[in-house]
């Protein structure tokens, strides 16, 4: 195989995160290959041309033009080989390095893969089974709501997506509903000038409507409670990691495979965490990649360092039945977190050097009661990607039991990711 299709690191995704560590991989004296699909690097980013406040140091800046300054950042590093309008169609790995077949056809080999493909937005079924233009998601809303004509409009979803539109459409003249079938989520200066606001009416704590039946006139909504109009409805419901990359490997073998940015599932999605994590999952590949030899000072190391989490109790929103969606029930989180090959701890040091096992813990909590999950394997999979994205992590083992659905038996399902 030519030389100049070997590279140290292959990464999947061209965002934020995945500009983010092939500037650092550069900059470390590693060479990257940056694959994405669209035809320029932070493509979703593109059309926000909106001012934000969330990005240190870059107030007022819309994401549009740091999309713009990222990708020429990267373009103009040497180091970084650049794949866009392709994808990752295979993926192998033998002899220490993966071979990744491309769209194209184009044959790479790299010692390391990193997955930064984001996120992809929630579209329920039964929301979205025939496109119309009065049923908006995440994205539509986003781009059309300064051209949309003041109405009638229903959002569902409480997190800082649907209440920042609530805001913004209810300052332009829209009378909105703010549905959600859970607490908030958004950050509380949002909350607060929600509620204060007489043009959002809210409707938290409330299941979803079972559907919607749009037309050219507005849209109809049912649920329980009946039948309602409105001019137009979006659905801020949230994200789930894109899964076309993590579909090329096996679950249980993913060898000097990494995770960077928001296909990490982390809490907050945002532009600046994906960028923190792509120097993260940098540092960490590097260390991957050039372990110390013998001419490293002499220290002994644990073969493998492990936190055990046993017995943690507490409710959880969790459930596809009825009775589940109206309120928490009881679960039990088993995990295991392997943090590879660390130094020896023969003294008191400094909680910093060590991962805490209260961050474990509280993680775990938070992971199961801020949002309702309906299926116990998609929250042990949430629970997976949220430990692997915490600092030094390389295995996770989670195990997830339901105590209460059935009076003569427990219910579980596990799960394990990583390096074991």
């Amino acid at each position: 195989m030519p030389d100049t299709t070997s590279f140290d690191v292959a990464i999947l995704g061209g965002g934020p995160a995945g500009c983010s560590a092939a500037s650092w991989l550069a900059q470390l004296g590693l060479s990257a290959l940056l694959v994405e699909r669209e035809p320029e690097l932070c493509a979703g980013l593109r059309g926000l041309h909106f001012r934000q406040d969330w990005v240190l140091g870059q107030p007022a800046a819309a994401l549009a033009d740091l999309a713009l300054a990222y990708a020429r950042q990267v373009a103009a590093t040497p180091g970084i080989a650049l794949r866009l309008g392709n994808t990752a169609e295979s993926a192998r790995h033998a002899g220490g390095a993966w071979t990744l077949q491309l769209a194209t056809g184009e044959h790479v080999q790299a010692r390391a893969l990193l997955v930064a493909t984001g996120l992809r937005l929630l579209r329920p079924a039964r929301y979205f089974a025939v496109p119309h233009a009065r049923v908006l998601d995440a994205t539509t809303l986003t781009l059309q709501r300064d051209t949309l004509p003041p109405g009638r409009a229903l959002l569902l979803g409480a997190g800082d997506n649907a209440a920042e539109n609530a805001l913004h459409l209810a300052e332009r003249g829209f009378d909105v509903t703010l549905w959600a079938r859970g607490n908030w989520r958004a950050q509380a200066h949002l909350i607060a000038r929600i509620e204060a606001h007489p043009r959002i009416q809210l409707r938290l704590a409330t299941p979803l409507p079972d559907g919607l039946r749009p037309d050219d006139s507005g849209v109809t909504v049912t649920s329980a409670a009946g039948t309602e109009r409105f001019d137009m409805v979006a659905a801020l419901l949230g994200f789930e990691p894109e899964p076309s990359a993590f579909a090329l490997f096996s679950e249980h073998d993913r060898p000097h495979v990494f995770v960077a940015g928001d296909a990490s599932a982390r809490w907050h999605p945002c532009v600046q965490t994906a960028l923190a994590d792509g120097v993260q999952a940098a540092k960490l590949i590097e260390q991957a990649l050039r372990p110390e030899g013998p001419a490293a000072a002499p220290q002994r190391f644990n073969n493998r360092q492990v936190i055990h989490l046993q017995g943690l109790r507490f409710k959880a929103n969790l459930g596809i039945l009825d009775f589940e969606r109206t309120g928490p029930q009881p679960i039990q989180v088993d995990a295991e977190v392997n943090l590879g090959a660390l130094p020896i701890v023969a003294r008191d040091a400094d909680i910093g050097r060590v991962l805490d096992y209260r961050r474990v813990r509280a993680a775990i909590i938070d992971e199961c009661t801020t949002e309702h999950t309906d299926l116990v394997e998609a929250l042990v999979g949430k629970l997976c990607n949220r430990l692997m994205s915490m600092a030094g992590v390389v295995g996770v083992r989670v195990k997830l039991t339901k105590l209460e659905i059935f009076p003569d038996c427990e219910v579980a399902v596990s799960a394990e990711t990583g390096q074991w």
